[in-house]
């Protein structure tokens, strides 16, 4: 929902400042109903406002509902609020009216009114006003105003906002095309949400190639023989991320590096906190097992998929679980 922006207050504070994410570009065909036009555009007005990021935000906003009405009265695709919507609504889509409930009208409206949060963001982080990541902060002002964002130094801990921001960051991946991931470092908030940093550093390799044996806590790493299939592959020549290898390097970087995991899945599936398969969120550690044991694992992204790294010959990408739906999975919680 577009919250109405409040007054500004100002708090001091000491960190430095974070830089905005970086992002990759548009799955192609993800965006349903001749849509993809609109989310480009609104998705190419300022720099730290993607494509993938827009897209990820209407879903968690309306379902991609154009006649959604909330409980608050916010309204459309894009959930303007009334008092909000004059400020940005144009008539994008040159129809000749303008209205939240028009797709263009209101797609191209919350790229602007995003842009514009994150100008405002941008300079209350080098003023030391807020601290984070400035693409979170733009998400929480949209949802709670950014007003509301500068009187809590950040992120407002209202029992709304942290899973809004989580769920569109997590949402992120399924809009991003692979082989454009957003490279080491981007995304993670120091001192930031575990569940929210598990799920970021997976994303930030999105198209890293699969190497059998590859990955520790601080990135991708050369591959080693198996001598079997990834063998067959050239696994050994190559620098990348095998399923548990990705894992290690997310869990180290959401825990500033106080968490070391062993190169193994099924060594993985014995630590953290169990988490039924009907409970779990973002963040939390899948793990597959067929008649031989644990084989696979990954980083549950919510919406029932992960990123994960899937098998040699492969990249480090986004999975429907439906893809494993004949194995034993079973899930841990590590933050």
């Amino acid at each position: 929902m577009v919250a109405v922006p409040l007054g500004l207050s100002v708090l001091a504070g000491s960190d430095t400042p974070a830089a905005a994410s970086a992002h990759g570009q548009l799955v192609a065909g993800q965006v349903p109903n001749g849509w993809e036009p609109w989310v480009l555009q609104a998705g190419s007005i300022c720099p730290e406002v993607s494509a993938p990021l827009v897209a990820a935000q209407i879903e968690a906003e309306s379902g991609w509902n154009p006649e959604a009405v909330s409980p608050a009265g916010a309204q459309g695709l894009s959930q303007f609020m009334p008092g909000t919507w004059p400020s940005y609504g144009r008539d994008s889509d040159g129809n000749g009216q303008v209205s939240p409930f028009d797709p263009g009208d209101a797609i191209v409206a919350q790229g602007t009114f995003d842009c514009a949060l994150a100008a405002e963001m941008t300079t209350a982080l080098a003023a030391g006003q807020v601290t984070g990541d400035v693409i979170d902060l733009v998400l929480a002002s949209y949802n709670a105003g950014s007003g509301a964002v500068r009187a809590a130094g950040g992120i407002p801990q209202n029992g709304e906002t942290p899973a809004y921001v989580t769920r569109i960051r997590s949402l992120e991946a399924k809009y991003t095309a692979v082989g454009t991931g957003i490279g080491a470092g981007a995304g993670i908030v120091a001192g930031g949400p575990f569940a929210a940093n598990m799920v970021a550093a997976g994303m930030q390799w999105l198209g890293t190639v699969y190497a059998w044996g590859g990955g520790d806590a601080t990135g991708p790493t050369r591959g080693i023989r198996d001598g079997g299939v990834a063998d067959s592959f050239g696994d050994y020549t190559k620098v990348g991320f095998d399923c548990s290898g990705l894992v290690i390097y997310a869990a180290a970087q959401a825990s500033g590096g106080s968490l070391r995991l062993p190169h193994s899945a099924a060594a993985q599936s014995q630590m953290g906190q169990p988490v039924a398969t009907n409970a779990i969120v973002a963040g939390d550690v899948l793990f597959f097992a067929d008649s031989g044991g644990v084989h696979h694992t990954g980083i549950y992204m919510g919406g029932g998929q992960m990123v994960n790294a899937p098998q040699s010959g492969d990249v480090v990408k986004v999975s429907n679980l439906t893809g494993w739906a004949g194995e034993n999975m079973t899930a841990r919680r590590f933050g």
